[in-house]
């Protein structure tokens, strides 16, 4: 189990992998920056948005994520890293080869609150995942 708010409750691998894939759920092509959209691969172009949003699902700094970011099969690539080493990258499926996360470097989000697309999925994973206690 990894305790992601020491202040409140812990979330375990189960329940990280049931955000992942709320996330995942809901991106949509509308979501992706122009260039991305509508490439076939679905999760293609989502990764700043989906990091974002599950920085912001899971609690963010706080509990103790951090935004990650490295250049891998020719493109800028986001995930989130937790200070206990665990990767979080719901966006991982989309490339041919491993992501290199140890030649990641961390990098703030554009904004601190979240932006009007990750917005977007942080509403729809509410919809649909209620969330634990103290998040």
């Amino acid at each position: 189990m990894y305790n992601y708010d020491r202040r409140t409750a812990a979330l375990d691998k189960k329940e990280l992998a049931k955000y992942v894939r709320a996330v995942k759920k809901a991106l949509t092509d509308e979501l992706r920056s122009p260039k991305y959209r509508g490439r076939e691969n679905p999760l293609a172009g989502h990764c700043y948005v989906a990091s974002e949003a599950l920085y912001h699902l899971l609690g963010g700094k706080e509990a103790g994520w951090k935004p990650m970011s490295v250049r891998h099969e020719g493109e800028p690539h986001w995930f989130l890293k937790h200070e206990s080493g665990l990767v979080v990258d719901a966006t991982e499926s989309q490339f041919q080869e491993p992501v290199p996360v140890c030649d990641a470097r961390g990098k703030g989000f554009l904004t601190k609150q979240p932006s009007k697309r990750a917005q977007i999925v942080i509403d729809r994973v509410r919809a649909k995942v209620p969330a634990p206690p103290g998040i």
